[in-house]
């Protein structure tokens, strides 16, 4: 069975907004064999878990307050991409700008798949991934899900991912064994996807955006080099964006209104 975590992260500033839910998937041996080195890097630092918003930055646990200190961010920078790409088996990072989205979906849509981008994000991972499923020709295997306990719209991810396992085809084409919130400090998987979302919406905010020239950072490309063959990025935005719409004409969701109302 192989491990999944999943990952919300948001950034924002006075002009955009970014958010993301990154998934990273792992062997159960391969899973191991990351725990370990990642276990001792944070033991370095004498943190418990790893946060991406205080790592990179430098606070918290992760203050560069001496020498030594700031020797060892430069190293785990170098480190930490290597230890993720060498274990995973998949990186999926499922994206949308919000106040794009939801000034595009159209009134039913709201009202058929609600107004949760956690959600419909986590939805668009699952269903990507059964696809991953199907074109490694792994028809036997399955995934054990795991998402950080207090996200942001947990209870709605929750209630979506239940229905999607209770639907027949659906449930045949995502093959979730099971869907689990969890401390992010009792999950290291977690914590790694917590890293690639945040280097993606560092990148959005700082290189994609046209107004925007600041170099790519070096780690994030290493991560990208290192994890190639093996990372699929759905960014749902413009045409992508529209498109996805377009997958649930107007009918089929006035349908599923008076379905409802039945």
């Amino acid at each position: 069975m192989l491990k999944a975590y999943m990952d919300r992260a948001a950034k924002l500033d006075a002009k955009d907004e970014i958010m993301c839910v990154a998934c990273v998937v792992f062997k159960p041996t391969a899973y191991k064999q990351f725990v370990r080195p990642w276990n001792r890097m944070l033991k370095a630092w004498g943190a418990k878990a790893f946060h991406a918003r205080d790592f990179y930055p430098g606070t918290r646990d992760f203050k560069r307050d001496t020498p030594k200190r700031q020797l060892l961010y430069e190293e785990d920078s170098r480190r930490i991409p290597q230890m993720i790409a060498k274990s995973i088996s998949r990186i999926l990072v499922i994206s949308f700008r919000p106040s794009e989205f939801l000034q595009v979906a159209t009134g039913k849509w709201k009202e058929v798949v609600g107004t949760s981008l956690h959600s419909q994000a986590a939805q668009i991972c699952l269903l990507s991934n059964g696809d991953w499923l199907k074109e490694k020709r792994l028809p036997h295997e399955s995934f054990a899900y795991f998402m950080e306990s207090g996200d942001e719209d947990e209870a709605e991810v929750l209630r979506s991912v239940a229905i999607m396992r209770k639907h027949e085809k659906t449930a045949r084409h995502i093959k979730v064994a099971s869907f689990t919130t969890v401390d992010k400090g009792q999950a290291k998987g977690l914590e790694a996807a917590d890293c690639v979302a945040w280097h993606w919406n560092k990148y959005y905010m700082d290189t994609e955006r046209a107004e925007r020239t600041r170099p790519i950072r070096k780690d994030f490309l290493s991560l990208v080099d290192l994890a190639k063959g093996k990372s699929q990025v759905i960014f749902a935005t413009g045409d992508d964006l529209k498109y996805l719409f377009s997958l649930f004409p107007p009918e089929k969701l006035e349908a599923e209104i008076s379905a409802r109302k039945s």
